[in-house]
């Protein structure tokens, strides 16, 4: 698998974002490394 990481860019309500925001920071994250995270477990969980 390609070590080069793409970006991938998300539009969302800005209530939404400010939500994901204090999740993320509630759990001493970034709301990126969160997204990345969620995406990646995602995408692991279906890929079975």
């Amino acid at each position: 698998m390609s070590t080069e990481k793409k970006r991938f860019v998300l539009l969302v309500d800005h209530d939404i974002y400010e939500k994901f925001k204090k999740l993320a920071e509630e759990q001493n994250r970034t709301a990126g490394n969160l997204g990345t995270k969620l995406v990646n477990d995602y995408v692991k969980e279906h890929s079975k």
